[in-house]
């Protein structure tokens, strides 16, 4: 993780990208790892309903990032955000791919404490 958090305009620029993206179909992948899978299922949300929720992000949500994917094969940055949806917590790792568009990589209660940096 950088040391220097990223200016609030630029994290607003990522998630207008992330926007675009998830209007066009095809374009929004959610990782199906099991934690991804089982939080969907407690919060009762579809992948749609996910979708909606990532819509409506905000700087205020942002908690790290931009980092280098930890999966070389794919590189790229990735963006972590945690929002607060139906009163629980919810980690949301995102990154933007020319092939795939918005991908999800993980969407999970935080393993980890966390702050909200803005």
């Amino acid at each position: 993780m950088p040391n220097a958090l990223p200016p609030v305009e630029e994290i607003k620029q990522f998630l207008l990208r992330v926007r675009v993206e998830l209007t066009k179909p095809g374009r929004f992948e959610l990782i199906p790892r099991s934690a991804n899978l089982k939080c969907l299922a407690d919060l009762g949300l579809t992948v749609a309903a996910a979708i909606s929720e990532i819509m409506s992000l905000t700087y205020h949500d942002y908690y790290q990032g931009p980092s280098p994917d930890d999966n070389t094969a794919k590189p790229g940055d990735v963006w972590v955000f945690v929002k607060r949806i139906d009163g629980i917590y919810v980690y949301i790792k995102l990154k933007l791919d020319a092939d795939r568009g918005c991908v999800c990589l993980s969407f999970h209660e935080p393993l980890h404490p966390f702050v909200h940096p803005y």
